[in-house]
């Protein structure tokens, strides 16, 4: 059975006459007539009564013409909505966010988006930083929530959101968190746990190292769930994005002479060629208040 059959079917059911129902079905007399027939064969029952130049409806199309009905405006609705996402309104974007990113920001900007667009579809993709402008390049993803942003590339257009120091994290009972900042000798004494997709692990190091400290971690792990609920456990410390928290129990401090700081930015391939939604939703990155 073929869509083209029942809207044939539903025309002669409207007119009640092969030659305006091929008319309005934009065929011959003869190609609607064999359509019918084909039809009849596979529903195994007669559908219109012929009597000369006169026709009209069998029980059988009677009761079939509702469903056949339901089907044609189904089809019509999804050719709708492909219409719609052609013309942009309607429309999904592909946005990456760097695994690193707390989603507390950013989801409430998701929602004063989605609240803006009431049309837009956005399908989030974790990656990590270095994946960022390779995925914008080859067309993978149409935008990326990243940090530090590679500068240079006129292909990329770049919208900073925010910038968030590196602080130390600890759990809300520890006895440093009571101290305004912690000095590098108090760093040196805690059990430390490493944030293996941090950004900063390279600069920590290297500043400690000139500094004669070695902090050899006790737990290791690309998950931040996991590292952050073991500082909040009080397992031991680890360095944190200032607005990275994403479990309870935490108290951040600065740690003395380590003052290095992030920029949270989002990135999109740049031109006049790119959707109309991601144009409006990096309108209204520029627009938002990270507060």
């Amino acid at each position: 059975m073929e869509l083209n059959q029942i809207r044939y079917f539903l025309n002669l059911a409207d007119t009640l006459n092969f030659t305006e129902a091929a008319i309005r079905s934009g065929v011959s007399q003869p190609t609607l007539t064999r359509a019918i027939q084909r039809l009849e064969q596979e529903l195994g029952g007669t559908l219109v009564y012929r009597d000369g130049k006169d026709s009209r409806l069998t029980a059988l199309g009677r009761e079939i013409r509702a469903e056949f009905a339901a089907i044609a405006d189904r089809e019509q609705r999804i050719r709708a909505i492909s219409l719609n996402r052609v013309r942009g309104r309607r429309e999904t974007l592909t946005l990456g966010l760097v695994n690193t990113i707390a989603p507390a920001l950013i989801t409430g900007f998701l929602q004063h988006s989605l609240r803006q667009m009431p049309m837009l579809e956005l399908v989030l993709q974790p990656i990590t930083r270095d994946q960022g402008m390779e995925l914008l390049l080859s067309g993978q993803i149409d935008g990326c929530f990243c940090t530090d942003p590679t500068a240079g590339n006129t292909k990329i257009a770049t919208v900073e959101m925010f910038r968030e120091r590196l602080l130390l994290a600890m759990a809300q009972g520890h006895r440093l968190a009571n101290e305004a900042s912690v000095s590098l000798a108090e760093l040196s004494e805690q059990p430390y746990l490493d944030r293996l997709q941090c950004e900063f692990r390279t600069r920590v190091q290297n500043h400690l190292h000139e500094r004669a400290i070695i902090m050899i971690p006790r737990l290791r792990s690309e998950r931040e769930d996991l590292i952050q609920q073991a500082v909040a456990a009080g397992v031991g410390v680890c360095m944190l994005p200032e607005r990275s928290a994403i479990v309870g129990g935490l108290t951040l401090r600065p740690v003395d002479t380590l003052d290095l700081s992030r920029t949270v930015a989002f990135q999109s391939v740049s031109g006049s060629g790119t959707a109309v939604a991601l144009r409006q939703l990096r309108m209204l990155i520029e627009r938002y208040v990270w507060s």
